[in-house]
């Protein structure tokens, strides 16, 4: 019987073959997924700056593409197996490079105080704003390095010349949170970030006192021990807990006027 189950000739069954695909592009989905919540996309920003839509795009290659042409074209015995078996193999193969390589350059590498607002900064809008920088002969700054469940964060100090920072815009500069050349430590300039801050009564009239204080009650601190700033990411707009004893950021809270100061999206991050 173990000579049958292991020979040359033994073909495992179609639904045997599926299952067995199926698991091992589990093991390497799983890889990419304790990637994107360690490294790529910690906490909140995995729902906020576009951690979600990377996953679902692999998840369709990986977990679905790939076994599904398995369960379509795998027929035990059957002529020029190894080479349909290798076809589906380079097809997810490069898929599923395509996949990690998309979502890699999406990854978050820094969250940045400009404009009034903290705002996330991919990979990618990273690339593309230095290169503009260069290309006006200003020279970047490299990001610090990112650590497990940490995106860096970083402050752009406000213009001290705002016609010619709008000028710049118009120009085709980079805008305030996009400019590593001026990156600087989030408290090298306390005193434009807190002259942003949401108060209880802004937060109140902005219909998201109850999400801000459900929140922090999730946290196991109050309003009077953090500062709350408007926040900006790629798939989600609310408000930065910034805990200004570790020029930290503690969380972060989906919210849109909309929400009519209901705790829709208030998860920790």
């Amino acid at each position: 019987m173990q000579d049958v189950l292991t020979g040359p000739d033994y073909h495992p069954s179609r639904g045997t073959a599926f299952a067995i695909h199926l698991i091992l592009s589990l093991l390497v989905f799983s890889t990419l997924v304790a990637a994107m919540l360690v490294y790529w996309f910690p906490g909140k920003l995995f729902l906020m700056d576009g951690g979600w839509q990377g996953l679902k795009l692999v998840a369709m290659v990986d977990l679905v593409l790939g076994p599904a042409l398995t369960l379509i074209l795998y027929k035990p015995g059957k002529k020029n197996l190894k080479f349909d078996l290798c076809a589906i193999a380079v097809i997810q193969v490069l898929a599923l490079g395509y996949g990690f390589y998309t979502t890699y350059n999406q990854r978050t590498v820094a969250v940045v105080f400009a404009d009034n607002e903290f705002a996330t900064v991919s990979a990618q809008d990273n690339k593309q704003a230095n290169a503009l920088l260069i290309e006006r002969e200003i020279q970047p700054k490299p990001l610090p390095a990112v650590k497990p469940f940490q995106i860096p964060v970083l402050m752009t100090p406000a213009p001290e010349n705002f016609g010619e920072y709008f000028a710049q815009l118009m120009n085709g500069f980079p805008a305030g949170h996009e400019r590593s050349d001026q990156y600087v430590e989030i408290a090298a300039d306390r005193d434009t970030m807190t002259a942003h801050i949401r108060d209880a009564d802004t937060l109140a009239q902005l219909g998201a006192l109850t999400t801000i204080e459900n929140a922090l009650e999730k946290k196991g601190t109050t309003l009077d021990k953090v500062e709350v700033y408007d926040f900006r990411a790629r798939f989600a707009d609310g408000f930065v807990l910034f805990d200004p004893d570790s020029a930290t950021i503690r969380g972060y809270v989906s919210f849109s006027p909309s929400d009519n100061d209901q705790s829709v999206a208030e998860n920790e991050s």
